[in-house]
């Protein structure tokens, strides 16, 4: 199982369609998380040309107001989606990836700066966690960090810092 995250900020410029393309290609991806994507809609053929072949499946949340935008894909050769999940801040896939066999749940996360919206978002995440019945992943922007030592010049946990540690 081979996946990464990116925050991309702006899907648009075929530079970034390209640099996508070779991370897929030198690190073997099965599937891919793109945060900040600014894009209202994504079309097949865009993310056709980041896997370099046909075969890629995805979904999507727009953005709001022009800022956020998530973007999930993968090879259907490599995951087979079961269900998904999404609101504005998240973006859910369940499924299971072939070579290894693995059933799970990948959560693509754009945290809002806000700490009480961050905590809609938490519960939104264990409301999630609660009714699948395979393990998560969660990866993406959480706009907060588990350590102090994550922090520049850091030096004691925050409120934030431990809500996201006791996520689950």
């Amino acid at each position: 199982m081979k996946i990464a995250t990116w925050n991309i900020r702006g899907f648009g410029a075929e530079g970034k369609k390209h640099m996508i393309k070779s991370l897929i290609k030198e690190e073997m991806l099965e599937l891919i998380g793109l945060v900040e994507t600014k894009h209202n809609e994504v079309s097949d053929w865009k993310v056709q040309k980041c896997w370099g072949q046909s075969g890629a499946n995805y979904m999507h949340v727009t953005t709001v107001n022009g800022s956020g935008g998530l973007l999930v894909s993968w090879h259907q050769e490599a995951f087979t989606l079961h269900n998904s999940f999404a609101k504005e801040r998240w973006l859910c896939v369940v499924g299971e990836f072939h070579k290894s066999g693995v059933k799970c749940a990948v959560c693509l996360v754009y945290a809002p700066n806000d700490h009480q919206e961050r905590l809609i978002v938490w519960d939104q995440l264990r409301a999630i966690k609660s009714i699948i019945e395979v393990p998560m992943v969660l990866m993406g922007d959480f706009n907060e960090v588990l350590s102090p030592t994550e922090r520049r010049g850091g030096s004691g946990a925050s409120q934030g810092m431990c809500e996201l540690q006791n996520l689950f």
